[in-house]
C-alpha cells in the first residue's frame, strides 16, 4: 500500500478494509503479507504490529 508511513492506524485500517473487504484484522493481516518481502522491513513490521493490536482486541477469554 503506498504512503503507509502516513496512516494512522485508524486511517491504515480504513484503508485496508477498502482496498480488502469487510473484516479489519484480516485486511490489515492480508496488507502485512503483500509488504513482506522475504525479509523484515519497515512496512511489514508496521502492518503485522496493527494486526496483532486488532487479533488481541477480538480474543475474548481462553475460549
Amino acid at each position: 500500500m503506498t504512503d503507509w508511513q502516513d496512516l494512522t492506524e485508524e486511517d491504515a485500517i480504513e484503508a485496508a478494509v477498502a482496498e480488502h473487504g469487510k473484516n479489519p484484522t484480516a485486511s490489515v493481516a492480508y496488507c502485512a503479507l503483500e509488504a513482506y518481502n522475504g525479509r523484515d522491513n519497515e512496512e511489514h513490521r508496521f502492518w503485522f504490529g496493527l494486526f496483532l493490536k486488532l487479533a488481541k482486541r477480538e480474543h475474548v477469554g481462553w475460549a
